[in-house]
């Protein structure tokens, strides 16, 4: 059986829990909110199935002989581009997916603000997958339901971060499944979902009754994502990364899992068809793609997400690039963030303090915090804020 001694040794995909022939395993919060399997001694049958499927305990660099293609798109649809995080790439992969009778598993946040990964069947649902999500997914038993697809010879997308993939590649046992197309996003770390919780509440209350959050909404420019908080009423508040409170703990290291600290899925080698994400320097690669809408990197790892990509191109405007110069500068791929060095003492008063207070102490809204907010803003409204960037980032 799993013996958990070091928390950096569990990217919590789950994978242990939905294998688990003696169901002997639940997943179960800790005090910084993140889950960890918990296993009862009694009912196991030490079968050592959880070892076989854990991603860290069975970690390889996978460093095969790829021929790896490389691509920067932009999806033809507006309404797709503008509600999508990025160039819409996800997006068509999935429709593809659909089109041909299928399945796509993506991370959906509900109407409660709650996480999860789930499936759709059809393209309107698609929606439910597009805007990053700054919280750990909760995968639920979603490897379980892929595989029974599979079995049924339905195809199935099932996209999430690398450590999620790994765990149902090793769930399944293999990754040649003819009809799976694996996605995986570039992650730079997952934030804890009881902290989110405790947040979305007080969000809830701060901006008077939500209907909906966006993590990564483009009104304000692709350069220049936010945060946006709809109330019901329909009044929009919007934050930058700059004085927003969880973009702040987040980036400050606050609230990251600890196996983020020491990620084993780092590097541009995986065993997913595609991995995706962000390209925030495209004036540097290309400077025909509308850099303002935003665009997708994606490197394609196997013959069938190729076969795929030249079905779908049409959908995008897409250049195709070195893969060298897809991974350029992406600290993403290859270095791990660290832990804040106050994080202790964060989550000693997590449950101690109101939200707020906790934010007033770790975060406050300082001079430089505000100073920082009213610059970007002006430099947004007067179109500055993009000329600015392409001087600091030199590709």
């Amino acid at each position: 059986m799993i013996k958990l001694e070091n928390k950096k040794d569990c990217c919590g995909c789950a994978a242990c829990f939905q294998v688990c022939p003696s169901h002997c395993i639940t997943m179960e919060e800790d005090g910084e909110g993140f889950i960890y399997p918990k296993i009862d001694n009694d009912k196991c049958a030490d079968c050592s199935m959880c070892e076989k499927v854990c991603p860290i305990i069975n970690y390889s660099s996978h460093k095969e002989n790829l021929k790896q293609l490389s691509a920067v798109v932009q999806h033809k649809n507006r309404k797709t581009l503008r509600e999508s995080t990025s160039g819409g790439a996800f997006t068509a992969i999935a429709e593809y997916v659909i089109d041909r009778g299928g399945v796509v598993f993506g991370v959906e946040m509900n109407s409660e603000f709650y996480v999860q990964h789930t499936y759709v069947e059809t393209k309107e649902e698609l929606y439910k997958f597009r805007n990053s999500k700054y919280v750990q997914s909760d995968v639920g038993n979603t490897y379980h339901e892929a595989k029974k697809f599979l079995d049924s010879g339905r195809m199935v997308c099932y996209s999430g971060t690398p450590c999620q993939i790994e765990g149902l590649i090793n769930y399944l046992g293999k990754r040649d499944y003819d009809k799976l197309i694996l996605v995986d996003v570039v992650c730079r770390a997952v934030p804890s979902p009881g902290v989110w919780k405790r947040y979305a509440d007080y969000a809830n209350k701060k901006f008077d009754d939500l209907s909906k959050i966006r993590f990564r909404d483009k009104t304000l420019g692709y350069q220049y994502s936010t945060m946006e908080y709809t109330g019901k009423n329909g009044k929009i508040s919007r934050e930058g990364i700059e004085s927003d409170p969880w973009l702040r703990m987040f980036f400050s290291g606050m609230i990251i899992r600890p196996s983020c600290s020491d990620c084993k899925f780092r590097g541009k080698d995986r065993r997913s068809d595609f991995t995706i994400w962000d390209c925030l320097n495209i004036y540097h690669i290309d400077k025909t793609l509308d850099e303002t809408r935003g665009v997708t990197r994606v490197i394609i790892h196997t013959e069938k997400g190729k076969r795929i990509f030249d079905e779908i191109n049409g959908n995008f405007e897409y250049r195709i690039i070195p893969v060298e110069a897809a991974v350029n500068g992406v600290k993403e791929l290859s270095v791990s963030p660290g832990l804040n060095p106050r994080r202790e003492e964060f989550y000693h008063d997590l449950y101690r303090m109101s939200m707020e207070a906790l934010l007033n102490k770790y975060f406050p809204e300082t001079f430089s915090v505000k100073f920082k907010k009213f610059a970007r803003c002006t430099l947004n409204r007067l179109g500055l804020d993009v000329g600015i960037k392409h001087f600091f980032r030199k590709g």
